[in-house]
């Protein structure tokens, strides 16, 4: 697929509302598995996190540092996953000073039960409308676009908040 036009400010405007529509759907997505998990938005990052670290050991500092949160809140974020029975903490293979966090068998069900459909229908339909090269200038497109939103992670985490509104009198 290539863009009707060689001028690039609409093709810029056309690129800068689909990023748009892109990421509300994909908090719409978010939030319709916050639902059916039964967990809050940071508990469903933080499952997602643990979930995709395949064999490489998840650590609650590790998910704080990523969550930005501190380590009390990752405690009880952490008590509340394994409450829904979704991850264990155990002791490090190498480092038994260290706990690592493991999703459960029950987390990997559901989340695959809910998500391998609609990956599985993703794919399908990307194969399917575009050619190998267009697919690959998508996947370096999608990575630049990562890439850029983990360095806004960082830079809106350095801010401050905003001050709370001055009352109406003032």
């Amino acid at each position: 697929m290539r863009p009707t036009s060689t001028d690039p400010a609409p093709i810029a405007l056309k690129l800068r509302r689909a990023l748009e529509l892109h990421h509300g759907t994909v908090d719409d997505l978010a939030r319709e598995a916050i639902r059916l998990l039964g967990v809050n938005a940071t508990d469903r990052r933080a499952l997602e996190i643990v979930l995709l670290a395949n064999e490489e050991p998840t650590t609650p500092g590790m998910l704080a540092d990523q969550l930005g949160l501190t380590a009390g809140g990752t405690t009880i974020m952490l008590n509340r996953l394994e409450k829904h029975g979704y991850i264990v903490r155990s002791l490090h293979p190498t480092d038994r000073r260290r706990v690592i966090v493991v999703a459960t068998d029950l987390a990997a069900r559901r989340v695959r039960r809910l998500i391998a459909p609609l990956l599985e229908e993703a794919y399908t339909m990307m194969v399917s409308g575009y050619e190998p090269a267009e697919l690959e200038m998508i996947a370096s497109f999608l990575g630049r676009v990562s890439e850029l939103q983990r360095g806004h992670r960082v830079r809106l985490r350095e801010m401050g908040p905003y001050p709370p509104p001055l009352p109406p009198d003032s």
